[in-house]
């Protein structure tokens, strides 16, 4: 007995260790929540500023021509993927690859952005809250936050809000 004793005592107090991959994921969806807050706030704000009618159009392409827009951008989506697989297998495209992908990175925060002051405007309504495009671009950037801090909603979430908003740039600039 004073054996089994001894052994105990010298192992020290038990402690449960947290699994590290569960703060990981917490960290993941924590940075994830803060970049989708701050780069939709930063891309909103640019759009409300500085192209104030392009952004009031793409908003109401969202709102009239939602499907449409969907169907476009996934569209614009899949093309987009072929080409830059068709440009980086010549090896020579990757020159034109390169330029490409940051462009669609960059349509796309704009479409993402546009979503979410849709969004962030429909929420407001729906609350009976008067305000301006930037009230609204601050209720959508807060929706964006929530959702992208959710570990598989968020990512499907951004998916189609990206799709739809590329997909209303798009259907806007084609019927002008």
């Amino acid at each position: 007995m004073e054996l089994l004793t001894h052994l105990i005592l010298q192992q020290g107090p038990i402690t449960q260790n947290p699994d590290p991959s569960v703060f990981a994921r917490f960290l993941g969806s924590t940075i994830s929540a803060a970049v989708t807050f701050v780069g939709t706030l930063i891309v909103g704000a640019l759009l409300i500023a500085i192209v104030p009618d392009f952004t009031e159009k793409v908003i109401d392409t969202i709102e009239d021509e939602p499907i449409p827009s969907f169907l476009w951008g996934l569209g614009i989506f899949i093309v987009f993927i072929i080409a830059i697989i068709i440009l980086i297998i010549t090896l020579i495209g990757i020159i034109i690859a390169v330029p490409l992908i940051f462009l669609m990175i960059l349509v796309s925060l704009v479409g993402g952005a546009t979503v979410f002051i849709y969004v962030g405007e429909r929420l407001l309504e729906a609350a009976n809250v008067e305000t301006s495009r930037w009230g609204h671009l601050a209720a959508g950037a807060l929706v964006a936050t929530v959702l992208a801090a959710l570990p598989i909603i968020g990512g499907l979430t951004n998916f189609i809000v990206n799709t739809v908003g590329v997909g209303a740039i798009v259907y806007h600039w084609r019927n002008g």
